[in-house]
């Protein structure tokens, strides 16, 4: 099978969810020896167009279309520049699947190769909500954006529905927004991604002691974007007591909009040591470490957590995981850890549900139970077999 992948940017570039599913999917099907071809954006402004190739797989990038957010050609000009990309490209080349993950690449993408290949939309999060919670957070600015970027964000996500022979999503909660806003249901497959160490699991200690973290006391950690709807501030307010209390620490990794004000947030918490740390962004041999080590993670989202792949990398590597009930997160925590789900943006939830943790009120399933069960649930060959048949392939 000839394969196209469309994303907004390599994962080796810039990584984020999207861009690790699109690359573990391309990387299977290369071992799987069909030929992969990835087609994103330049990481930077000094990166060079063109072909070039990262572990094995053939990349194709591009310039992404500079336009002012409230430009009313902007996403016809992101379409565009995709479009005039692959007809400069891949000219003549032919292809059986094109799985976009990116709604404005992919649409462009579809426009140059034609009605050839089979395409299949991975539709990672809703686009219109998506794009409406960062504007909410703009205040007057965003309130013009939303009233007059809706309608046009709707309208790609209908386009590419339209163009899809069949859509992923990686959880049920995303299919149900879907179909409620666009009758799309029975296209759907509800396909999740999966998980898997990338190294051999390390003891805690072992991993406390590589990452120089302390090695006695009770340890939470969450990595996330530090932006509105992910709830660091939550996790903060209800944790940072609880580190004075009981002498406990708090790492939050990730970077974002909102850093220098969490940081603030958290500062009158740090008592005579500090406890609530900033990490920043973890490569993944990092973060693997960061589960092992850790005995919770917290997963605050206030909305639209559209999977949760953080959740099967942290039961995978043995760390249980206390979060909300935003979007997908209870579907992946109701079967192995039902009392670790609390109401989204409820502080004193949060807090009252830690502090059981910490006083050891809540049964929790050891280490090989939870990685048992995310092995169960997350396993690539399955979930591998499910996407070739939307693909139209047995093998």
């Amino acid at each position: 099978m000839r394969y196209l992948t469309v994303v907004e940017f390599c994962f080796s570039d810039l990584p984020s969810g999207a861009a690790r599913v699109a690359w573990d999917v391309a990387q299977a099907m290369r071992r799987r020896g069909h030929t992969v071809t990835l087609v994103c954006y330049c990481p930077g402004e000094s990166s060079r167009e063109g072909f070039g190739t990262v572990e094995g797989i053939e990349v194709l990038r591009f310039r992404k279309a500079q336009r002012p957010t409230w430009h009313p050609g902007r996403l016809r000009a992101i379409v565009d520049s995709a479009a005039a990309a692959c007809r400069r490209w891949l000219a003549g080349r032919q292809f059986d699947v094109v799985h976009v993950h990116s709604p404005n690449q992919g649409l462009g993408v579809c426009e140059a190769l034609g009605a050839g290949p089979r395409y299949i939309y991975t539709a990672h999060s809703p686009m219109v909500q998506e794009q409406d919670i960062v504007w909410r957070a703009q205040g007057a600015a965003g309130r013009l954006k939303l009233l007059l970027g809706r309608p046009l964000l709707a309208g790609v996500e209908r386009r590419i529905f339209a163009a899809a022979a069949g859509i992923q999503t990686l959880s049920a909660f995303t299919r149900a927004v879907l179909d409620r806003d666009y009758g799309v249901g029975q296209k759907i497959s509800v396909i999740p991604h999966w998980c898997a160490p990338r190294q051999p699991l390390p003891g805690r200690i072992e991993a406390r002691r590589a990452l120089g973290w302390p090695i006695e006391q009770r340890i939470f950690l969450t990595v996330r974007s530090l932006g509105p709807r992910y709830g660091i501030d939550i996790a903060i307010r209800a944790l940072g007591p609880l580190t004075l209390e009981s002498g406990c620490h708090f790492y939050i990794g990730g970077s974002g909009s909102m850093c220098g004000e969490l940081e603030a947030l958290a500062a009158p918490f740090r008592g005579d040591e500090q406890r609530i740390h900033f990490i920043g962004r973890l490569s993944d041999d990092q973060l693997q470490l960061a589960y092992a080590a850790a005995d919770l993670f917290i997963l605050p989202t206030l909305a639209l957590e559209c999977f949760g792949l953080i959740i099967a990398e942290a039961l995978c590597c043995g760390c249980p995981v206390l979060g909300t009930d935003a979007g997908a997160i209870p579907e992946a925590l109701r079967q192995i850890l039902p009392d670790f789900i609390v109401p989204a943006g409820d502080i004193v939830a949060l807090q009252s549900r830690a502090r059981q943790f910490l006083d050891g009120r809540l049964a929790v399933p050891d280490r090989q139970a939870l990685r048992d069960h995310a092995a169960r649930c997350y396993d690539e060959e399955r979930v591998m077999k499910e996407l070739l048949r939307l693909f139209g392939c047995s093998a």
